[in-house]
């Protein structure tokens, strides 16, 4: 499927159907643990696991919820006088871990690290390509939002010159938030499954590319 026709049309009831699973602990926050494989699904999060693993398209889901979350945290740390009103709009259900850090947003990244442990190696030019096409894809819909879907929606950021300073301290988050050396390498404590370090990687480089493009076009 395409992938950015799958953000489009089919994620957001995705995203709800997970998050608003029958037993899921609370629906504005989504448990890595219910993402990664298991044959399993016992405890409070079982129900979570058997939403997302009867979705048909896993992977584009892991994706389209990295690129979400991402700006869900982006805003949060570069605009955080706006994410109240960010979040009334977005209401992006939150990714954490278990016991303690179930409180605690976990690094987005970790998505991408769960994809790889789906993609089987027939699959990886596939789903690379299909994570090539939301990664150009994404860094201008960002733009887009902050700019004009955001003070549109909201009343805020309505001068121009506010928009712009908005979109430069977002951008420069979000460049830092790509950069390979802050990128979590396992998925431990959640899972002793390995990630496919190379092809994480790989992906991560192409959207940190597409990220910094941006930003450049803004400074």
């Amino acid at each position: 499927m395409d992938s950015v026709r799958y953000y489009k049309d089919v994620f957001g009831n995705d995203l709800v159907n997970v998050a608003s699973a029958p037993t899921a602990a609370i629906t504005d926050r989504i448990s890595i643990v219910s993402l990664i494989p298991s044959k399993k699904y016992p405890g409070l999060f079982g129900e979570t696991a058997k939403a997302f693993q009867q979705l048909e398209h896993k992977i584009l889901f892991l994706f389209c919820y990295y690129f979400s979350s991402l700006l869900d945290q982006a805003f949060h740390s570069a605009l955080r006088e706006e994410h109240d009103y960010f979040d009334r709009i977005a209401g992006y259900p939150k990714l954490c871990g278990i016991l303690g850090s179930y409180w605690s947003n976990l690094h987005p990244s970790l998505l991408l690290l769960v994809a790889t442990l789906y993609t089987k190696d027939q699959d990886k030019l596939v789903f690379t390509e299909n994570l090539d096409e939301l990664a150009e894809f994404f860094p201008g819909y960002y733009y887009e939002f902050v700019t004009q879907q955001y003070p549109r929606l909201t009343g805020r950021l309505s001068a121009p010159e506010r928009q712009r300073e908005a979109a430069s301290r977002l951008f420069n988050e979000l460049s830092n938030a790509v950069a390979i050396l802050f990128q979590p390498h396992t998925l431990r404590p959640y899972s002793a499954l390995p990630p496919d370090e190379v092809l994480f990687k790989s992906w991560m480089a192409t959207i940190a590319k597409n990220t910094n493009r941006v930003l450049r076009t803004i400074a």
